[in-house]
Parts: structure tokens; sequence; C-alpha cells
């Protein structure tokens, strides 16, 4: 097959009147860069970057006297090095300005329902809330869903996030500037777009690429940013619009809902050992104390905003008389703000009180930088811990209720409430991960040290039913071996000093049977955090089982019921109130199997380990280990991809990661943020209701599995043997994308590969295989075996007719179609051919591909019955429409720059070949997103 013959791309979509600002964003955002780039690096490097931006646009518009694409590429490759470097770094921050008009515009679209008196925005709360009350639910109902509600977003490094801090909050101040600009006068707006042009130029003359690789610290201060600026007031203004709504809609108040938030932010970054030396018990520890900073800081500043408004007379209102009773106890801790408030603040004994709960705060972070710096941390005014903290201000509380204060307690004093009952003292709620091999290894090394022979099954329980230390200080063991028995030391560390919730969840990865996670408990048990011999059982951490292969997803029912069933494990269930938390991996389930037999294989995964929690009454929690790309379980809308989850696994709480650089597009902005975490509540609470089993035949359900049964075990052949089976289409990855150089691309600490596994398909991880097929614009992990297997189901009248019932009626499969479609309308196998062709690989492996992307592509379409991929999805189809002209010049500069390093490098051109390439990577992961 030729590459003539391959689908021809989407026509795109006329422009509609409510999109036109966003092309103007565009065009005055082009043209400012424009101007910086000409007045900074000279005439010759415009018109370069312009004629190459000219001719992209019009060969995607089809215009009769443009350039092929191989004639593209040979003027692409006519470019002197320096030329090409810069034209690289052109593309790539005009993505950078794309991504953030596009931001502008959600923006922008989020406040037009707002400002009108018109239907709610789809998915968020306010219209959740609607379709409950159309549903029939009753206010008491809905109440106890909301109170239920437990959304956890999990923030993850990611080797494939290319989007610098230092960028993010330029990108911040761009957007603030186009929000600006569109209520400002004539005079505002020349002000306003010399601003523009002068972040541009601060733009132009940054790094978009780090020149060294990120420390896990500096992963850290990345993701703190992230909490600090974005997600805690996001949290508190979701958990307002949602509360609001919910009282207006029902015609009800819910003070009690207004004291507890819904979300809660988890991270990674610090406690996910697998694969990452880098991340060590030290790390995890300054992790942890930096978050801890960080909220204290944040508290510091709320409490600041109180004593400044809160100034309730005594003579007028007198305090609780509680309240009057604790400052003896502070007058004695903080004698010097006694002292210096006692006669300004005489008759306001609530302002005196949170003056000196500000000063204990004060105290409190004092203590926990002296801990990260190593200093020594005695500070008697310090806060025990949260609930010390959270006791002082229901004192405040209960005065401002006496008082009459009632508005303002529940607008200005409950959210800040709220607030501190959702982070506590640490900020975020850090899992530690590791690989079920490291806790076999170390225990298996110590036993034979201590000549207890192999630590099997059988003696694995019977250490965790005695109290016997395993090791002591003088009990040699290797490196590896102390550094698993050393983080779990950190976890307690972590806890004792922040609370359980700053690090209560361990994951093991690859787990395979029970006895991966009785390891870890047993390491536990060394660092004191765990002791199933006492009556009652003590624990003070989770231990989670992660499936990630084809086979563990197949095999996880059976291992979770040989754990619930566990006499020893019970005590452990029974010590953390009979939850159980189960991982699943999206990522290498992907990687393993091909997009139809994971995704049906997660499905039936989750169906299956509900049902076992719920025959043994243990509560079950689902996170899921989820990318950015339709490969590795992303790809969807939020509000469709919680919608496409089983009926009945949800229930209310909701733990999903979030990586690379779906981070930024989804918390970049505040206002985005605010957004994403809104309809992620939202969705989950609609998740809690509805099931689409409801008013279909009773038969409905089995057919569709047996049809998705069939279409998984098709795909599966199809894919095994062109992945697993065949050792070609790994050397055709090798050679013809650029993953050899995302581990010198310094986006982030882990590794491509995991330690130990080899260089082939095994050892690479999912995220790199799907980085490498998404920079050549193949997108092969998200349709390969797919259109061999729809083919043949909708191969008779019958077997299509049914393929579009599950489109219509069952949102899993409309869902999975839709995550289909988008990643083949990415796609462009022209630019991939031109990949292989110019960097050796097999053209006649790459033709079998080809072939089965078009029957990907013609079954999507019959299914759809629509002639053009997106067709429903005009805005997206826009999108992908309005990028492409400016993807392809990136395509084709990498290309350029791959041969030149492999066929024709030089020392002295190493470096900056090396720089070059970094920047198309970067530029092709902002211009196709959903890519890692």
């Amino acid at each position: 097959m030729t590459a003539a013959a391959t689908p021809a791309p989407a026509t795109p979509p006329s422009t509609r009147p409510e999109d036109l600002p966003l092309h103007e964003d565009v065009r005055r955002l082009a043209a400012t860069l424009g101007r910086v780039i000409r007045r900074l690096e000279g005439e010759e490097a415009y018109e370069t970057v312009e004629t190459i931006r000219r001719a992209s646009r019009a060969r995607r518009r089809g215009d009769p006297d443009a350039p092929a694409l191989e004639a593209l590429l040979a003027r692409v490759e006519a470019l002197p090095l320096p030329l090409a470097a810069l034209t690289a770094r052109a593309f790539t921050l005009f993505f950078l300005l794309i991504n953030t008009a596009e931001q502008v515009h959600r923006v922008r679209r989020r406040d037009a329902y707002r400002g009108q008196d018109v239907a709610p925005q789809p998915a968020s709360a306010r219209w959740a809330m609607q379709q409950l009350r159309a549903q029939g639910r009753t206010a008491d109902e809905v109440r106890d869903a909301i109170a239920g509600l437990d959304v956890r977003p999990v923030l993850t490094a990611h080797p494939t996030e290319s989007t610098r801090r230092t960028l993010l909050s330029l990108q911040a101040r761009v957007a603030d500037v186009l929000l600006r600009r569109e209520h400002a006068s004539a005079d505002e707006q020349r002000a306003l777009d010399d601003a523009l042009e002068g972040e541009v130029e601060l733009l132009w003359l940054t790094a978009e690429v780090r020149r060294d690789r990120p420390s896990v610290l500096d992963e850290v201060s990345t993701v703190l940013w992230y909490l600090e600026t974005r997600l805690l007031d996001a949290g508190a203004r979701t958990h307002d619009v949602l509360v609001r709504a919910f009282e207006e809609e029902f015609d009800t108040t819910a003070e009690s809902l207004r004291l507890q938030s819904p979300v809660r932010i988890g991270t990674w970054v610090g406690g996910d050992r697998d694969g990452n030396p880098f991340v060590t018990p030290e790390v995890t520890l300054a992790a942890a104390r930096r978050a801890s900073h960080v909220i204290l800081g944040r508290y510091r500043q709320a409490l600041d905003g109180l004593i400044e408004r809160v100034s309730i007379a005594a003579h007028l209102a007198a305090p609780d008389p509680a309240l009057v009773a604790s400052f003896d106890a502070d007058r004695a801790a903080l004698p010097d703000v006694w002292e210096a408030n006692r006669r300004r603040n005489a008759d306001e004994p609530v302002r005196l009180k949170l003056t000196f709960i500000a000063a204990r705060i004060d105290a409190t972070r004092r203590r926990v930088a002296a801990r990260d710096a190593g200093r020594p941390d005695v500070e008697p005014a310090a806060y025990a811990d949260a609930a010390a903290f959270e006791r002082d201000l229901l004192l405040v509380r209960a005065s401002l209720l006496a008082a009459g204060a009632t508005e303002a307690c529940r607008t200005a004093f409950d959210p800040f409430l709220a607030l501190v009952r959702a982070h506590g003292f640490h900020g975020f709620l850090m899992d530690v991960r590791d690989h079920a091999d490291v806790h076999k290894a170390a225990l298996d090394d110590v036993a034979e040290r201590l000549g207890l022979g192999p630590m099997d099954g059988h003696a694995l329980r019977r250490e965790l039913l005695g109290r016997r230390p395993l090791v002591g200080s003088h009990v040699p063991m290797e490196d590896a071996t102390r550094r698993a028995f050393d983080t779990l030391r950190a976890v307690r560390t972590v806890q004792d000093e922040a609370g359980e919730a700053a690090a209560r969840t361990y994951v093991i990865s690859m787990t395979t049977g029970p006895e991966d996670l009785l390891r870890v408990l047993l390491l536990a048990r060394e660092a004191g955090l765990v002791d199933l011999a006492a009556d009652p059982p003590v624990s003070r951490i989770d231990v989670v089982p992660l499936f990630e292969t084809l086979a563990d997803l197949e095999a996880a029912p059976d291992v979770l019921r040989a754990l619930l069933a566990d006499e020893v494990y019970a005590r452990q269930l029974a010590a953390r109130g009979r939850r159980q938390e189960v991982m699943l991996g999206y990522s290498d389930s992907g990687k393993d199997a091909g997009i139809l037999a994971s995704s049906w294989a997660l499905y039936r995964g989750q169906d299956a380990l509900a049902a076992v929690c719920r025959d043994a009454g243990v509560e079950l929690r689902l996170f899921h280990g989820r990318g950015g790309s339709v490969g590795r379980g992303g790809g969807s809308p939020v509000a469709r991809a919680l919608a496409a989850l089983p009926p009945d696994t949800v229930e209310g709480r909701v733990k999903i990661t979030e990586q690379g650089e779906i981070i930024s597009q989804q918390f970049g902005l505040a206002p985005i943020a605010e957004r994403t975490l809104e309809v992620t509540v939202a969705g989950t609470l609609l998740q809690a209701f509805d099931d689409w089993r409801q008013g279909v035949d009773p038969a409905t359900p089995a057919r569709f599995a047996a049809v998705m049964e069939s279409l998984s075990e098709r795909s599966l052949r199809v894919y095994r043997e062109l992945v697993h089976e065949d050792a070609a289409l790994f050397q055709l990855f090798l050679q013809a994308t650029p993953v050899a150089e995302l581990a010198a691309a310094r986006f982030g600490s882990r590794p491509a590969y995991r330690p130990g596994a080899g260089a082939g398909i095994t050892g690479i991880r999912a995220i790199p295989w799907q980085f490498g097929w998404t920079q050549i614009r193949l997108m092969l992990p998200g349709w390969l075996g797919v259109g061999t297997a729809l083919e043949e189901a909708s191969a008779t009248p019958e077997g299509l007719a049914t393929l579009r019932e599950m489109t219509r009626v069952w949102p899993f499969f409309d869902d999975l179609l839709a995550k289909i479609e988008m990643v083949c309308a990415k796609a462009d196998l022209e630019v991939a051919r031109a990949y292989v062709a110019r960097l050796g690989a097999d053209i006649g492996l790459l033709d079998r591909l080809e072939a089965e992307f078009a029957r990907t592509v013609a079954a999507v379409l019959r299914i759809r019955q629509t002639d053009e991929l997106l067709a429903d999805t005009p805005v997206l189809r826009a999108a992908i429409a309005l990028r492409n002209p400016y993807v392809d010049p990136l395509s084709l500069l990498q290309i350029a720059l791959l041969r030149r390093r492999w066929e024709e490098g030089t020392p002295e051109d190493d470096a900056a070949v090396g720089e070059a390439l970094s920047a198309t990577l970067s530029g092709l992961a902002q211009g196709l997103r959903n890519t890692g």
C-alpha cells in the first residue's frame, strides 16, 4: 500500500462564530512571535520560518501550486543547522502560544455560559444537579452522594513532560493579557499588546527545555507550584460551586457539606521508586516536608485575611467561653504574642485567638523547614498535629456563630476549615510505589543472612502474626535491601511529622499474588507501621496491588479473592476499616495487548474486582493509572471517561493519575483547573446514579460482552503477532522514531527502560513506547489490531447493526470508539512514511501497518455512519486542522535532524543537533497533545 492510498484527513470544518475570538488570538500571537523573531534574530531567520509556515499551510489547504511533502522535506534538509534549530524553536514556541490561546478560549466559553441566562454548561455542577433532579432523585439522595464523594487526582512525574515551570508562569501571564484585552478600551488594548510582545520576547529568550536533567526535587517543586497556585484554589472553588448548585437546585441548605471538601490531591513525585533510582528515602522525606511547608504557608496567608476581617467586639457579642479559656495555654506558649496584642485586641478576643493561631502556624512551619534542612526542630509553640490546629479553628467558628455572624462564618470561615480538613498538614497525599521484586529480593536477602530458610507464604504469615524483630542494626544486608527497609521507615517518619494521611498508601508494581502484599506488610512492621499480632490489629498503611499486564489483569479477581480470604490479611483489613484499594495499570496493559484487548480487560477486571469486594463486605477504591494518550488509557473528555466506567465500581470514589503534558493542559490556568475539577466531581456524582443497563433488555449486556470478547481476542492476535512475536516492528520503532533521543532530552528524571528488563519490547516503558509512535504521527498503539477486529465483526448486516447499537447504548464502547477515532484523525501516514523511508526502516512492514490503519478508519466510519472522522465533534476537528500546518514543519525538521545525527553526525555538531532535536520533541508533544 502506498502513501497515496492512505485515508485522507478530515475536511476542516468551517469556523463557528463563537470560535472567531480563538482564531483572532492565534493570529495575534503568531504575528507577535514573528515580530520578535525578526527583531531579535534578523530578516533571514524570520523569512525562513515564514516561508516554511506558508508552504505548509498551502499544502494542507490543497493549493494547486503548493509543494508536496517530499519537496518540503528537501527544503528543510537544506537548512544550515543554526537555522534549522531556530526554526524548530519557533514552531515549538508557537505551539505553546496556541495551547495558551485554546485554554483562554475554554475560559471564554465557560464564562459565556455563566454570564448568560441560558442552560448551564454541559458537565458542570449545575448541569449535573439538573440532570439528577430530572431523574427524580431526592435532595436526601443527592446530599448523601455528595457527602460520600472522594475525588483524588494524583500528579506524577513523567519523562515526556516538557513544559518547564518557568514557561507555565509565562503562559499564565499571556493568558491574562488575552483575557483582559477583550473588555479593554482602545488605549488599554495598545498597552496590553505591548505587554504581550514583552512576554513573547521573554518566551523567545527562555530555554523551553532544561539544559540539565531535572532532579526529583525539581519535579517536586513543579507539582508544588500546581498545588500552591492552582489546585488549592480550584478545589475550594469546585467545592463551593457544587454545594451552591445543590442548595439552589434542590431548594435546601447543606451546612455539613460546606465543611468537607470532596477534592484531595495526591502525588507520586518523590514517592514513586519503581524504576527510578533517584527516588531515595531521603528524597521522599524532603518531598513530604516541602509539601507540608507549602500548605502551612497557605494557611498562614488565609489567617492573615481572617485577622484583618474578623473584628467582633466582645462588648457587642460575647465570645464562646471555651475560646476565652484557651488563652491560658496560648499565653504560656507565646508570651511575646500576648504582650504585643493583648491591649490592642482586648475587646476583640476572636481576632486575638486568630493571631495566636497564626503564630502557632508560623512555629509549625519553622519546625518543618528545620527538619528539611537537617537542623534542630525545637518549636514548643508549634501544633502537634492538624487535629490540634482544627480544634483551635472550631473555637473561632463557635464564637462566630454565637455572635450571630452566620453568613460571615459560612462565606469567610467555613471554606478555610474545609481546606484544612481536606489537606491537613500534608498538602499532598503521597503514594509510595516500588516493584514487587524489590520486596521479595530484600526479604530473601535477610532470610538468607539469618538462616531462616525461604521466605515463602507460610513464613511471611508466621512472621506477621508474631512480634519478633526481623532485622536490627547489626544485621548486614545488601544496599538495595537496606533501601527497601529505609523506604518504609521514611513513610513512618512522614506520618509522624505530618499525619497518617501524608503517606499512607504503598503501591506494589507487578503484583501477581497475595504474598506480594504480605511482604510489604512485613517490611512495614519492621518500620513500626504495622502490628497484626496486636488485639485489635494495628496498621497505618494501605497496601495496594497494581495489576498491569494483560495476564495480571485477568488474574486480578482471583488474586484479590485469595487475599480477602487470607486469615492474616483479614487482620490488615480489620485495621484499615475493611477498605481495600486496587490500582489498574492502563499503560503496560496497553503496551502488552493493544487498545481493544487492554480496554476490555480493564473493564472486565473492574467489574469483577467490585463483585469480589461486595461479596466479602469490603469497600473497594479503584485507582486508575491512566496516561495522557489513548494507548495508555487517556484521550477522553473527563465526563465521558467517567460515564464509560462500569456501573457500581466507582460509588463516589475516584482516584486517577494525571501525567505529563496533561497536567499543564488540565491545570495550567486557574480557570481551567477549576473547570477540570468541577467536571470531575460532577461526573463522579452522576456516575454513582447512572447505569446504562437500566432500560435495555436484560440479555443485552451479556450479548455486548460476547461481542467485545470476540473483538478483544481477534485484535490481540494481530497485535501480539506484530509487536511481541516478531522483532521487526520494534526494530522499525528504534530506527524510525526518536525514542533514543528522548533519553537525552532532559524532560524528566525517570529512565525510559525498566532496570534489568532488557532493551526490547518487554523492557521499554509504556510511556516512551507511546511517545515514539506519536512523534512520527503513526499513533500505532491507539489502533493496531482494531481494524481487523472491527472489519470482521461488521462484515455481516447483523454484526454491523450490533456494533452500531453498542455505540449508541453502551458508554464504554462509544468512548472506546471515540478515542480510536480521535487517534486516527491525528495520525498522518504520509508523514510517518517519510520518517520510515528517510531513516532507512522497513517500508514493507509499514505497508502492512498502513493497511491495518485503513481498515480501522473504514470500520469506524461505517459504524459511525459518516464519511469523515470526528464529524460529530467539530471543535476537535477544527483544532487538529488548525494545528497540522504547524506540526508538519516540526516533523520534517525532526526527520532532517535525525538523519544528520545518525548519518552525518560529527562531534562538533552533536550537541547542537541534540538541542534542536529536543526542541522538536517538545514542539510535537505541544502540538499533538495526548502524547505520553
